[in-house]
Order: C-alpha cells, then sequence, then structure tokens
C-alpha cells in the first residue's frame, strides 16, 4: 500500500490508512508500506551499505568463505556498524514504522537486532522457513498475538529478477511444535499460494517473525539488499546491541526509548552485534 506525501511527510499514517496497515500485517502476517523514504536518502544509505558489505565480506576471506557460513549460496547476513546514514534515526526508527508497531506491539516495544540481508548476484534457493516459532509451541494449540517483528528496509527495487522474498500469507497464525525448523515445509508450502515481496526503493515491509518465507535467486548483475531490525514486545528477553555515543546523541527521544536496554559506548569502543556474542548471551 501506497502512502501520501503528506503522510511522508508528517511522519505518521493518517486514522484509515493505520487500520489499514494494522489489518493487513494481523490478516497476512506482513505489510508493505510504499513510499516511506525520500529516494536521494535511500541512496546514500545504500551507498554506506555497500561499503560496509565489502569489508565485511573481505574480513572473512571473500565470498567463497562464506560458502557454508551464510543464509544459502551467496545469501548474506551481517551486522554493520552503528553510525550515520546506516544508524540514522530514519532507518534505526522509522515514525511510520514505531507508529505500526505501536500498535501491533504495544508503545514500549524495544528493538534487539539490527542486521541486514543480501542477496548476491547467483544467490540460490533459499530453504523455507520461519524466523522464530510460537511461544509456546503446540502447548497451547491456537497462534497468540504477534511478539515480535522484522522491519525490512530495502536498499533497492526489490523485483523478481534480483530475488525478491517469497513469502506465504497468513503462516504465522500456523501453530507448530517445531519453532524453526519444520522438516516438512517443503511439502506444506507446495499446497499453498505464495507472494513476492516485489516493492520499491523507498518502501518498508514489516513481517511477523513466524512467517514462512524464502530468499529467492538474484539473476541480476548487482547485489539485492536490505535492512532487518527486530522489534519485540517489552517483556521478551534481548540481544544487546552496542550503540556509539555519536549516534547515541543523534537520536531523538523516541529512537532512544526503542533502544533504551541496550549500550551506549564510547564510539572507540564501538563493535557490531555478533552471533557468537548472541550465542554467548543465551
Amino acid at each position: 500500500m501506497k502512502i501520501t506525501n503528506e503522510e511522508r511527510l508528517a511522519g505518521a499514517l493518517m486514522p484509515e490508512t493505520l487500520e489499514l496497515a494494522i489489518r493487513t500485517f494481523k490478516d497476512s502476517g506482513m505489510v508493505i508500506l510504499e513510499n516511506v523514504f525520500d529516494l536521494d536518502f535511500i541512496t546514500d544509505v545504500r551507498a554506506a551499505y555497500d561499503i560496509e558489505l565489502a569489508a565485511y565480506i573481505s574480513a572473512v576471506g571473500g565470498l567463497e568463505a562464506l560458502k557454508d557460513k551464510t543464509f544459502g549460496t551467496n545469501h548474506i547476513g551481517f551486522f554493520p556498524r552503528m553510525y550515520a546514514p546506516i544508524a540514522d534515526e530514519r532507518v534505526a526508527a522509522n515514525a511510520i514504522a514505531v507508529q505500526v508497531s505501536n500498535v501491533i506491539l504495544g508503545n514500549d516495544f524495544q528493538c534487539c537486532f539490527y542486521h541486514t540481508n543480501t542477496a548476491m548476484p547467483g544467490s540460490n534457493y533459499q530453504a523455507i522457513h520461519r524466523d522464530s516459532g510460537s511461544l509456546f509451541e503446540m502447548e497451547m494449540h491456537v497462534p497468540h498475538p504477534t511478539t515480535s517483528l522484522v522491519v525490512n528496509i530495502p536498499l533497492c527495487d526489490f523485483t523478481i529478477e534480483n530475488g525478491s522474498t517469497e513469502y506465504w500469507p497468513g503462516t504465522h497464525l500456523i501453530v507448530s511444535d517445531k519453532p524453526q525448523y519444520e522438516k516438512d515445509l517443503d511439502a506444506r508450502a507446495a499446497t499453498m499460494p505464495s507472494v513476492r515481496a516485489n516493492m520499491s526503493a523507498g518502501s518498508l515491509a514489516l513481517r511477523d517473525l513466524r512467517g514462512w518465507h524464502r530468499g529467492m535467486p538474484n539473476n541480476a548483475d548487482y547485489s539485492r539488499t536490505m535492512m532487518a531490525l527486530v522489534y519485540q514486545r517489552s517483556w521478551l528477553s534481548y540481544n544487546a546491541v552496542t550503540i556509539p555515543q555519536t549516534t547515541w546523541d543523534n537520536w531523538s527521544a523516541m529512537a532512544r526509548n526503542v533502544y533504551r536496554r541496550n549500550t551506549v559506548v564510547e564510539d572507540s569502543e564501538h563493535t557490531p552485534q555478533s552471533w557468537d556474542r548472541i550465542s554467548k548471551a543465551r
């Protein structure tokens, strides 16, 4: 759904737009909002992102070294350093994303994960998966309200050619006894309709982490990149993000509230979040 220029400039959806966005999210587990960002700003974020991505690939020994450590062939997930423009407030706590998340998660939600996803040229199909399962697995038997969502911000147009994400609407409401790794998802998904999350640069998508999805082959000659920020209800456990003091100082009270449980450090002490650190904290 495309928001108006007036809504974009105000950083807030009109009541009827907000109602439609919430209904769409609750029904399908995902909503795409177009025209949220100024395209010049997204171009700046993409340029900074490409520098971070190249540095990351080089530091780990190149794409070949990542083959068995990524989210599928040529699918790369990494944690960027949290400096502007990648951690500009318009990305970290976009006013419209916050407005929608306040309704879905409650106005005391928190960010616990600041990540990125890239499908490099030549990427293959990811396995169909969900990022998290039901809190109580089969014990509850019925789906619970959304407790966590991901804010995806594409840094280029997402198309069939460059591997826009495939998503199975409504699957966030399926209760399973295996939260992340259901072995029969391919067979089950084959009988269900899916959609491709095609969207233009300047959009953002909010997705319930329980929804079935997969990354698709990128047949273009450039990388398909997006930000992936996880917002969750305040009472869930969290993985601390370290935020450089310079970034924190440039954020508003609203953004600081979203990241209030994370750690602010001197710029010289800032390191990105890492899977090793997350694993050790669990």
